[in-house]
C-alpha cells in the first residue's frame, strides 16, 4: 500500500466521522476515542544489551529445565520397562523396524477381545456348561464325522426298496413316497413333506407349555413315553435350561378328546376352567373389598375415640388482622387471634 493509497483512505475514515457526528450518532469524545485508537503506532524502542543479555538467559534455563523433564520421563518408562533400553539399541541400527511407544503398561487392563464369549449376562469369560453327553460341545472332530455318516445312511444313502409299489406312502395323500425324516424316525408318522406344509393342523409341532394351555394335559402324561413320542432339541432361550420337548399335533390332539369325550368335551373344559378363573378373580375382588372396608371402619373408630379423648380437630378461624406495634428491628408487626380459642399470631405488615 503506497502513500497516496493510505491517505486517501484517512481521508474517507475522516468524512464518515464527521458524517456520524453531524447526525448525532456518536459524540465528541467517542470520535476522540476512534481516532486515537486509528493513530499509526509509534516504533517499538530497541532493547538495550542489558536487556538481551536477560532474554538469553532465560531461553537457557528454559531449555535445560524441557531437557530435564524428558529425561525424568525417559528414566520412568524404562524403570517400568526394561527391554526398551535393548530395543532403543537395536532400532540404532534399523530405527524403522522396531518402534515402541513408551507407555507404562501396569497401568492398564489389557482384554483379549477376540477371547470373550458371550453369555448374554456381560462378557464374561466363562467356561460353557455342557448339555450333555450327547452334546456337540462334547463331541470330537471323528465323533462328529461319524454321526454324519450315520445320518446320511439313514436319510440318503438308504437302500430303495425292490419294486416302487413296495415302497411305503403317504398316509395322507397315498402318492408321495419321500417321507418327512422327522415324523417318520420319531414320531412313526408316514407323511410327506409336502403334506405336512400343507396340514399344519396336523402335522405341527407344538411345545410342552402349548399342549398344557391348549389341550389341558398334565406333566405325568406327557412324560409317560408309552403315551407319546416327543423331540428333544437344546432350549433356545439359554444352554443352561432345560431342554425342550415337542409333540406332534395329531397325536397330542387324538390323545386329548379320548380323555375329556371329543372336541365337545374338550371345549365343554376349556369353558369350565374359564368360569372358574372367573370366579377365583371374583371372589378375590371381594375379599380385597372386605378387607378395604375391614380397615375402613377400623379407621373411622379410632377416630372416633381420639375424638372422644382430645376433641375434635381444631380448625383456627383467625379475625381481621390489627396494628400490632412495631418490633425490636424497626418492623412494623400485625395481629390475629382465633375466634374460638383465641390463639394470636404476630404477621409482618407488607
Amino acid at each position: 500500500m503506497n502513500a497516496e493509497q493510505k491517505a486517501r483512505i484517512e481521508s474517507n475514515r475522516q468524512r464518515a466521522l464527521e458524517k456520524l457526528k453531524n447526525r448525532g450518532i456518536i459524540r465528541d469524545d467517542q470520535a476522540k476515542k476512534i481516532e486515537s485508537r486509528n493513530a499509526p503506532r509509534p516504533e517499538p524502542t530497541p532493547l538495550r544489551l542489558p536487556e538481551i543479555q536477560k532474554v538469553i538467559e532465560n531461553r537457557t534455563k528454559a531449555q535445560k529445565l524441557f531437557a530435564h523433564h524428558q529425561q525424568n520421563l525417559r528414566d520412568a518408562s524404562l524403570s517400568a520397562n526394561p527391554s526398551i533400553e535393548l530395543d532403543r539399541e537395536s532400532s540404532r541400527k534399523r530405527p524403522l523396524d522396531k518402534i515402541r511407544p513408551t507407555v507404562r503398561k501396569e497401568d492398564y487392563i489389557e482384554y483379549d477381545l477376540a477371547t470373550m464369549k458371550n453369555s448374554h449376562g456381560g462378557f464374561i469369560n466363562v467356561d460353557e456348561v455342557p448339555d450333555g453327553p450327547d452334546s456337540k460341545k462334547q463331541q470330537t472332530f471323528e465323533e462328529w464325522q461319524k454321526a454324519q455318516q450315520e445320518r446320511r445312511a439313514l436319510y440318503e444313502e438308504a437302500q430303495p426298496p425292490e419294486h416302487p409299489s413296495l415302497a411305503p406312502k403317504c398316509i395322507e395323500c397315498s402318492i408321495n413316497t419321500e417321507l418327512d425324516p422327522l415324523l417318520h424316525d420319531v414320531f412313526k408318522l408316514q407323511v410327506c413333506k409336502a403334506c405336512v406344509k400343507t396340514h399344519p393342523e396336523k402335522f405341527s409341532l407344538l411345545t410342552k407349555t402349548e399342549c398344557k394351555e391348549d389341550y389341558f394335559l398334565t406333566d405325568p402324561e406327557l412324560n409317560d413315553d408309552a403315551l407319546f413320542y416327543r423331540f428333544e432339541k437344546p432350549n433356545p432361550h439359554s444352554g443352561t435350561f432345560a431342554r425342550m420337548q415337542l409333540f406332534v399335533r395329531c397325536q397330542v390332539e387324538a390323545f386329548s378328546y379320548k380323555k375329556w369325550g371329543g372336541e365337545e368335551g374338550l371345549d365343554g373344559e376349556w369353558q369350565r376352567r374359564e368360569e372358574g378363573r372367573a370366579q377365583r378373580r371374583e371372589k378375590k375382588y371381594k375379599d380385597k373389598m372386605k378387607e378395604m372396608r375391614i380397615k375402613t371402619r377400623a379407621q373411622e373408630y379410632t377416630r372416633k375415640l381420639l375424638d372422644r379423648k382430645h376433641g375434635k380437630e381444631h380448625v383456627h378461624d383467625f379475625s381481621a388482622a390489627i396494628d400490632g406495634g412495631v418490633n425490636e428491628e424497626g418492623i412494623h408487626m400485625v395481629k390475629r387471634r382465633c375466634i374460638g380459642c383465641g390463639l394470636e399470631s404476630q404477621e409482618i405488615a407488607l
